[in-house]
């Protein structure tokens, strides 16, 4: 039986949604024996869990096309040492692009796994098939003018019906090409992974985020902030898992507001579900969203999620406001709302709950697997 040759191109390999979706989805296809699987990134793969990770399944092919240190994907932050970093990365780049690809002639199918980030090393691959898997909002799509890439893709992958109507409308000439397929959640795993115990010790809300601008983190600490006063200081806190550029940034702003006390930043987890699963709700309160997986995840162990209806993926998610509450993006007041409604409970949160817990099968992660295999045969 002749193999199947895939190839998933992600620029970097760092803790984050995208990453924690892309090792649940080579997991489950590694087990396929038709199927032969390569990953390659722009620089090699540095943090410790995706490390161990590919240690211990060598089936998987890893190979980073950039390798030099000082010019891989992580600019300093001084803004002249900046530009002239990223000018220098910029030739360097392009020189290579020119053969780099040359050694993955055997691939049948280029997977661009987040965001078109491969775009110019794949436009001077030949006739071999190449999908793009977008992972962000329709707002970003339409900002960052994603659709000039499309004509270099057979298919592109977006995570919700919601983006892909938007986009099949938006640009007619290419909804032949537009599929969607959830991300893969093993519900099973999770569950097991959340009883492990946390140590914060008495009631709160719970965020687990990326700790970057397009996440909201000053409205989400705002939101909490009014709770936490309209709740006479109750001894209620907010936890925020998770880590990110601005993370010195939000622990500053955080403490200059009246619950400072009550906000506690514990970094990056390596087992994020312990802290959901005790937690009054899970908050989300981003600007934009692909397919926000936290929220599945916060369902899968019997939490009742908050979060902003931004596009696209939580109103599809949260079935619209019975699965979980919504909230106006950048609305701190209708967050503390929310926060106090679940609090005081002045709603079925119970109710919710099941619905969410219901409607889990869409995740089901043997059933996306299947949905994958399909597209790229």
């Amino acid at each position: 039986m002749k193999k199947i040759r895939v190839a998933f191109c992600l620029r970097d390999m760092q803790m984050g949604g995208v990453e924690s979706v892309l090792i649940r989805t080579l997991d489950k296809l590694s087990k396929y024996k038709n199927i032969e699987i390569s990953l390659i990134t722009y620089v090699d793969i540095k943090t410790p869990l995706y490390k161990e990770y590919f240690k211990k399944h060598p089936q998987i092919k890893c190979c980073s096309l950039y390798p030099c240190k000082w010019l891989g994907t992580q600019l300093p932050h001084f803004f002249l040492w900046r530009i002239l970093v990223h000018f220098m990365r910029d030739i360097y780049r392009n020189v290579k692009r020119l053969f780099v690809m040359r050694k993955f002639k055997d691939i049948d199918v280029f997977i661009d796994y987040h965001d078109f980030g491969f775009h110019s090393e794949l436009k001077h691959v030949g006739c071999v098939k190449k999908i793009a898997w977008s992972h962000s909002s329709v707002n970003v799509f339409i900002k960052r003018d994603f659709a000039r890439y499309l004509k270099v893709y057979d298919k592109l992958v977006v995570l919700t019906d919601e983006c892909g109507n938007e986009l099949k409308q938006l640009y007619p000439k290419f909804s032949d090409k537009i599929v969607r397929i959830y991300n893969p959640i093993d519900t099973e795993k999770i569950k097991e992974k959340a009883k492990e115990k946390n140590a914060i010790g008495m009631k709160y809300f719970c965020s687990v985020s990326r700790l970057t601008p397009d996440k909201d983190i000053e409205t989400l600490l705002n939101g909490f902030d009014l709770f936490w006063q309209q709740n006479k200081k109750s001894d209620v806190k907010l936890v925020l898992v998770g880590d990110g550029n601005r993370a010195k940034e939000y622990k500053k702003y955080a403490k200059n507001l009246s619950s400072a006390n009550q906000i506690v930043f514990v970094g990056m987890q390596k087992n994020p579900f312990s802290f959901m699963k005790n937690a009054l709700a899970n908050v989300l309160s981003s600007y934009g969203e692909g397919l926000p997986t936290t929220l599945i995840e916060s369902a899968s162990v019997g939490v009742l999620n908050i979060a902003s209806s931004c596009k696209c993926g939580p109103r599809e998610i949260l079935l619209d406001g019975s699965a979980g509450l919504l909230f106006e993006p950048g609305n701190a007041k209708q967050l503390a709302k929310c926060m106090n409604d679940v609090y005081n409970k002045k709603v079925d949160t119970k109710k919710m709950i099941s619905n969410a817990t219901k409607s889990l099968k869409r995740f089901d992660g043997d059933k996306i697997i299947n949905e994958i295999i399909s597209l790229i045969s």
